[in-house]
């Protein structure tokens, strides 16, 4: 009999240095600098974002690009491009001749795209007072020298000919994009979709010059956009307590006009927006189609509701709790409204309900039954498909995920506005990005993949890097990257070289 030799534990751990030895982690970004070559993002930043002075080290193009190029890898706020001045290999990849530039760096970079000048401390800090003694946390006395900042009594806004700049190239990105991902992936039952929401941003402080406070009793921003499918077509960086019903018409106008430019001017729209748009200055000028949450004004709708006689029984949803739901319809004109829309209403019963206790919940829309899908108002009647097609703004809603959380918007990088409407800018052109790898670039299986999943997966692969001529190749570590791995890779490297 045989015996095998088995291997001893290991007992002990060294590590050091090779100093012939080059490598970056996330040789697999390279996948992004192949999307972005295809999407011609460079050549959309030479063309729109307004040029620095020629003394500064670096361009808009070569800041604005490093920005990108970070947050796309991992990097958040001025920093991301750090993350890329940490690896000389991903910098090299991403054709970083110069380096990336520091967060002061970028943040001069922001300011000039903003139009705005560079602060010097002695203008906006003051002296914070006088204060005590204190200890650290080691026990050393610890005197500090506080400043605190002189807030502006306005924001501090991106000069009109730079938002106008940063707008061109905003459109420009996120029509190139639109453009990259499959129709079906912009479509619902015949209709291209734009959903528009605001999201509240947190800022820490009280130095954020456009902070307010918001329905929690926290300062934040708003950040307002419109989505045609997962692509971003317009945003805007609003003071905290800007009313979203009043700023969305502005939004919508760009977005019109943005969407033409993608689709074309004749084709069917669907709008979806939640209460907080359901205002006369919205709803009243939308000459799309429109799907509208109307709860907004629910009290006065509920007595109109609890005097019809024509509900009909939609049954029980076990998977909402619902132990009976009724439907019904109606034509409302709110007070000062131009035109009346149909109400179409919805109220259901809880299992501790008592009898004839009803929640209600309503929607606003002018569609017709002869635009909605024959098959679907067949099956399920014209009530119930309004609100089946209302339920699909939860899957848009969840983009925000990929700007949001994989990319750190949730915190504004700047105290002043125009700052941070430039950074967003870029941002947004990032996010969009991102989209068309979860949506193109990715194989069929993983469509809709997480993006943090995504650079996970796709990215953090280590590879080494060759020139050869004006070639560069990337070589990834296949040994420790499984099979099926390998090929959802290529096979999304071909995807990217396609776009």
């Amino acid at each position: 009999m045989t015996r095998v030799k088995q291997q001893s534990a290991v007992k002990a751990i060294q590590a050091e240095f090779d100093e012939e030895f080059s490598a970056t982690a996330q040789g697999g970004a390279v996948l992004a600098e192949k999307a972005m070559r295809r999407l011609n993002v460079r050549r959309l930043m030479k063309e729109h974002l307004p040029a620095r002075a020629t003394e500064a080290y670096y361009s808009t193009l070569e800041g604005a690009y490093a920005l990108t190029a970070g947050l796309l890898v991992g990097g958040r706020g001025m920093k991301a491009a750090e993350v890329l001045g940490e690896d000389p290999l991903l910098e090299e990849m991403f054709g970083l001749e110069k380096g990336t530039p520091s967060e002061p760096t970028m943040y001069r970079v922001l300011c000039d795209l903003a139009g705005l000048d560079e602060r010097k401390e002695k203008d906006w800090y003051v002296e914070s007072g006088r204060t005590l003694t204190a200890l650290d946390m080691f026990g050393d006395e610890r005197q500090e020298r506080l400043l605190r900042r002189v807030v502006p009594e306005a924001p501090e806004s991106a000069q009109a000919e730079n938002w106008a700049a940063l707008e061109a190239y905003e459109a420009a990105v996120s029509k190139k994009c639109a453009l990259a991902v499959a129709r079906k992936i912009l479509r619902l039952h015949g209709w291209y979709v734009l959903f528009g929401d605001a999201t509240d941003l947190e800022v820490e402080g009280n130095c954020f010059d456009a902070a307010r406070m918001g329905r929690d009793g926290k300062k934040i921003l708003r950040w307002q956009t419109i989505r045609l499918g997962p692509i971003t077509v317009a945003q805007q960086l609003n003071v905290g307590n800007e009313d979203e019903g009043r700023s969305m018409p502005r939004l919508l106008e760009v977005g019109r006009r943005r969407v033409h430019e993608i689709v074309g001017a004749t084709a069917r729209i669907l709008l979806l927006l939640d209460a907080a748009y359901f205002e006369r200055q919205v709803v009243d000028d939308v000459t799309w189609d429109f799907i509208v949450s109307a709860n907004q004004q629910r009290d006065v709708l509920t007595r109109l509701a609890v005097q019809r006689t024509d509900w009909h029984d939609t049954g029980a949803d076990t998977r909402r709790g619902w132990v009976e739901s009724q439907v019904c319809l109606f034509l409302h004109r709110p007070d000062g409204w131009g035109q009346p829309v149909t109400i179409v209403a919805r109220r259901w019963r809880e299992e501790d309900d008592l009898p004839e206790t009803w929640h209600y919940s309503f929607l606003a829309t002018r569609i017709e039954s002869r635009d909605l899908p024959a098959n679907l108002i067949q099956k399920h009647g014209y009530a119930s498909v309004i609100w089946m097609l209302y339920g699909t703004k939860q899957g848009q809603e969840n983009h925000y995920k990929t700007p949001l959380r994989d990319f750190g918007l949730h915190h504004p990088p700047s105290c002043r506005l125009g700052v941070n409407q430039a950074f967003y800018t870029l941002a947004t052109a990032a996010s969009n990005i991102a989209m068309v790898f979860r949506y193109q670039v990715v194989d069929e299986p993983e469509r809709g993949i997480a993006f943090w999943r995504l650079r996970q997966k796709y990215f953090q692969i280590a590879g080494r890097i060759v020139k050869t001529g004006r070639t560069l190749i990337v070589y990834l570590a296949g040994a420790s990257v499984n099979a099926l791995r390998q090929t959802l890779w290529r096979t999304a490297f071909a995807a990217a070289g396609q776009l």
